[in-house]
């Protein structure tokens, strides 16, 4: 069986990122793996600011963030009646997607190229070329 990760950041792109995987999926004798994931970026610590949060507190806003960040690209798979597993991890996004995928074994990434806004679509850009350079499998950018 093909395994497919798709990462989505919550962005407008996600949606055409999802919107193209639906109709590339269609392709396939049968149905592929899919693997939903957004990648939230560590929060920065600020030498013991952080503790206060507490790490409970810390890791239910990344796990909102993560689930806000991929719930309509989940609605869309689920209109198309594509299952997926979905995945929040905390890191170096490009590192995060690219580890993810080498442990899931899959075969391929799909991603956009952009994300949001200016700074983070610049940002996101160099995340498309720095996971394509890292990736053991291919990787199909979506562009924007």
């Amino acid at each position: 069986m093909t395994r497919i990760l798709v990462a989505v950041d919550g962005s407008s792109h996600s949606a055409t990122v999802a919107r193209v995987v639906i109709r590339h999926v269609s392709a396939y004798k049968q149905p592929p793996e899919l693997h939903l994931a957004y990648v939230h970026l560590p929060v920065p610590t600020l030498g013991g600011l952080i503790k206060p949060i507490g790490h409970e507190t810390l890791q239910r806003y990344y796990r909102e963030e993560g689930e806000d960040a991929l719930r309509s690209a989940k609605k869309m798979f689920d209109r198309a009646k594509l299952a997926c597993t979905m995945h929040i991890m905390v890191g170096p996004i490009a590192e995060s997607l690219t580890s993810m995928a080498k442990k899931l074994k899959c075969d391929l990434i799909i991603m956009g190229t952009h994300g949001m806004g200016a700074v983070s679509g610049m940002l996101l850009g160099s995340v498309a070329t720095k996971t394509v350079h890292l990736a053991r499998c291919p990787v199909v950018l979506i562009r924007e």
